[in-house]
């Protein structure tokens, strides 16, 4: 059986995902090893995985960093899942307009 995957396409830098991630991360216990953080709760776990993708050029004068991230969910239920990513997609959201 496979576990459940999302995957993300993130415009931000490395730093400001590490800043964003302890935000949604408060409470859980937490392993980062370079690109990659593996949460743990009780005996489910979450692996976060952050690879480099080609900027986002607009215009001649503006790049943005863009990142792929594979969230991997092990053990949780739909319910469990859904939480955490609400969690997350909050401590990531930005205002705007």
């Amino acid at each position: 059986m496979t576990s459940p995957q999302i995957d993300m396409d993130m415009t931000t830098t490395r730093a400001e995902f590490f800043r964003n991630l302890k935000v949604a991360m408060r409470d859980m216990s937490s392993t980062i090893d370079g690109d990659n953080v593996r949460v743990v709760c009780d005996d489910r776990e979450i692996i976060l995985k952050l690879s480099p993708m080609t900027p986002l050029v607009i215009g001649p004068t503006l790049e943005l960093e863009r990142w792929n991230l594979a969230i991997e969910f092990r053990g949780q239920s739909d319910e469990q899942r859904t939480a955490f990513m609400k969690t997350f997609k909050r401590a990531f959201h930005r205002g705007g307009g």
